[in-house]
């Protein structure tokens, strides 16, 4: 791309000045990458009309193949840079499926001299970014593709060039002033071991010739070993109603560990072709892995009294354990498995609230050290190479939109990409037998908003569309005047949205670049919006008016690591019920709906709430996941769901046993029931249960899977945020 104009664009505090390529905030100037200002230069230009993306990437990679998420990540950029401007709002605002547009006015000054910069700020630009290309002359261009005779004259030039770049691009590229090299994927080699889209947990045995994997079976989940080579399948564990996670091989592959889904599950051993199961620990809240000589499990404990987390050692035979280390909350390991070094004298486990990071434990000493290399936005997996020269995990950067494998030098910390593309990657295994055989499940998830007029599935009718969506999973609310206000996952972050229950007028609420915005709640008199934001730097509860206006945070944390999450507002709009978590145990707290000093409401004993806060329409109870250290495992795959009084008797509570997929729940109209979904891993039903007890009563079946849902407030309206979740095996071969 290439302009020349000597316009001035002035928005907010900033002038453009398109003649010499630059940015200024009153008399700073702001350098920005070439791409990065040929971005907003468009954009500015267009003076409030949508640019749509494919427009976009035309003009600013004219005759070059790039990704979408270069464009992405330029519009990132521009956000962090940008900020806010006087009245809160974001300047570049998202349209779903259209493109983005300058949201704030633009004023065309005239003409200046010298592009209406000083001679001595030109001078300082020159100086300070030489290698950004300037225009030749004053006159003004259109942004235009090359044209072929140019394109011809400068082909072979501009392949070495390409060449050169290509090959700088491969080894290193930059993110947040980290540097990241590339992994050598000529190298490597991709092979897909199933293909049903109903693998979880897909482990490859120390010899790399079995692959063991967990499949949803209708409402139940079996275990299953396959030959690699010959294709030949065999069924391990039969369907069960308490499913199979977190599969692990002995060392020398004659046994295979799983436990149950539910949390704080046992343990269990069982031959590898089928056999007897015999169990070897007990309340395991974390996935895990077995020591290299064959008779130890790591995994996490949490203690919900103490709000801290253990990393436990565990003898397979006989039981005894060793607490190694333990870390309170906020600062806890996750539920991450601890995985064990090739010599089996460290370990290495993921720990932080928001930046996550990589730490080995001495299992000697319980000493830890922080590894090297970047912060990441999640972890979910880690394990070491059989030579102990690198960790290989999962985890989704900062700035990137998905999961992706990584490769970890260790101990100095550089790090390698392994996959670099848009599907999801959680789980990892390795194989022992020095060939370098990586499984891994590739994930990819679907959601879209239907609406179902008096809860008929047969009249539902579909609201968005797209090929990546996950509208609505993290929050469905209704205004009273009718409208859907909803998440949806752009540019890589979670922000609000609303639109019509027709589909039509659909406006972003909240645009905070590399934040994320989350589980909206609508006040009755449909003034505000209470929400979920990090843009602060940990989780808290935030306001705004319905029209995504005038955002006030409300909580703001006695300390640094205090979070607060899943708002409710009161039915008389005064206050707002939330989830706060910190120091102690999780609790229910209250804060004014003006914000001001919050008032703990709960005070349970040896139980915490998780979170997902729903209050009755009279307000005289709340409904949230409810977990407790001592809590025996559950007989079936159900998930504990509390109902707190709000009076003035806050000890009192019920609790409910109920098959939900995820523990969101809805009070009926009359406050005398609560709405839930369950069903099977490829279907969904939604569900009635009377606060009082008794039976549950059906509401609805649906042919996929509900994320999410909402009635609206005259209840003839159902929003359900429905589709599908997929993973296969892929082995991934010649790593480096």
């Amino acid at each position: 791309m290439s302009q020349s104009s000597s316009k001035l664009y002035e928005f907010g505090a900033f002038r453009l000045d398109a003649a010499e390529r630059v940015l200024w905030r009153g008399e700073e100037m702001i350098v920005l990458p070439p791409k990065v200002f040929d971005t907003l230069w468009m954009l500015v230009k267009e003076g409030g009309r949508v640019v749509s993306k494919s427009e976009l990437m035309e003009a600013i990679w004219a005759n070059a193949v790039v990704e979408e998420s270069n464009l992405s990540q330029n519009i990132y950029t521009l956000r962090r840079t940008l900020g806010v401007d006087e009245q809160g709002r974001q300047f570049i605002e998202t349209v779903p499926r259209r493109g983005y547009r300058f949201a704030v006015p633009v004023k065309l000054l005239e003409d200046a001299p010298n592009g209406g910069v000083s001679a001595n700020n030109s001078q300082a630009f020159a100086a300070t970014q030489p290698a950004l290309a300037t225009p030749s002359a004053p006159a003004e261009k259109e942004i235009r593709p090359r044209s072929a005779r140019r394109f011809a004259l400068f082909a072979v030039s501009g392949l070495l060039i390409l060449s050169a770049l290509g090959f700088a691009a491969y080894k290193f590229i930059n993110r947040r002033g980290e540097k990241e090299q590339i992994a050598p994927i000529e190298q490597v080699r991709f092979q897909r071991l199933t293909d049903s889209g109903d693998i979880v947990f897909p482990t490859i045995s120390p010899d790399g010739a079995l692959l063991a994997y967990v499949r949803h079976e209708k409402e139940r989940g079996s275990v299953w070993v396959k030959q690699i080579e010959t294709g030949a399948i065999f069924r391990v564990l039969p369907p069960s109603v308490k499913s199979y996670r977190s599969l692990a091989f002995s060392p020398d592959g004659q046994y295979l560990f799983f436990r149950e889904v539910a949390a704080h599950g046992p343990i269990y051993q069982t031959p590898t072709f089928g056999g007897a199961r015999k169990r070897v620990a007990d309340n395991v809240w974390s996935d895990f892995s077995v020591s290299p000589n064959g008779r130890q499990l790591a995994f996490i404990r949490r203690d919900v009294e103490r709000s801290a987390q253990s990393l436990v050692l565990s003898d397979i035979d006989g039981g005894a354990e060793l607490e190694l280390r333990t870390r309170q909350a906020p600062l806890e390991y996750g539920e991450v498995a601890p995985a064990w070094s090739p010599d089996g004298s460290k370990l290495v486990v993921a720990t932080g609230p928001e930046q996550r990071r990589l730490l080995t434990v001495d299992v000697s000493t319980g000493e830890e050290r922080e590894l090297g290399g970047p912060r990441w936005r999640s972890i979910t997996k880690a394990l070491w190479t059989p030579d102990g020269k690198y960790l290989i995990f999962s985890a989704r950067s900062p700035n990137e939109c998905s999961s992706q494998l990584w490769m970890l030098a260790y101990p100095d910390g550089e790090v390698r990409r392994l996959t670099n593309d848009l599907e999801y990657y959680f789980w990892i295994s390795l194989s022992s037998d020095g060939k370098k055989k990586l499984v891994t499940r590739q994930q990819r998830i679907i959601s879209h908003l239907w609406l179902l007029p008096d809860g008929d599935v047969r009249k539902a009718r579909q609201l968005t569309f797209g090929v990546r969506n996950f509208d609505g999973y993290n929050g469905l609310a209704w205004t009273p005047d009718g409208r859907i206000i909803f998440t949806a996952f752009t540019d890589c972050v979670t922000d609000l949205y609303s639109i019509n229950p027709d589909g039509s007028n659909q406006v972003q609420l909240t645009a905070n670049a590399g934040q994320d915005n989350a589980y909206p709640a609508v006040s009755v008199d449909g003034r505000h919006i209470v929400f979920t934001s990090n843009r602060s730097g940990s989780m808290q509860i935030w306001r705004m008016d319905i029209d995504g206006r005038n955002q006030k945070q409300l909580t703001f944390g006695d300390k640094e690591k205090d979070s607060a999450q899943y708002a409710a507002p009161s039915p008389d709009g005064r206050e707002v019920y939330f989830i706060k978590r910190g120091d102690g145990p999780a609790a229910i707290w209250k804060v004014s709906i003006d914000g001001g000093t919050p008032v703990q409401v709960s005070h349970l004993t040896g139980a915490a709430p998780e979170g997902y806060l729903s209050i009755s329409p009279d307000g005289k109870w709340l409904t949230y996941h409810h977990v407790s250290t001592g809590q025996e495992p559950l007989e079936e795959n159900t998930t504990r769901i509390g109902a707190l009084s709000t009076d003035a008797s806050p000890t009192e509570f019920k609790l409910f046993d109920l098959p939900m997929r995820r523990p969101i729940t809805q009070w009926s109209a009359d406050s005398a029931a609560v709405d839930y979904a369950a069903g099977a891993f490829k279907s969904s039903t939604l569900w009635r249960q009377p606060i009082n007890g008794g039976e549950p009563q059906k509401l609805c079946d649906f042919p996929d899977r509900v994320f999410n849902f909402a009635w609206s407030r005259d209840r003839k309206y159902l929003v359900v945020s429905r589709g599908d979740m997929q993973g296969d095996a892929l082995m991934i071969k010649n790593m480096p």
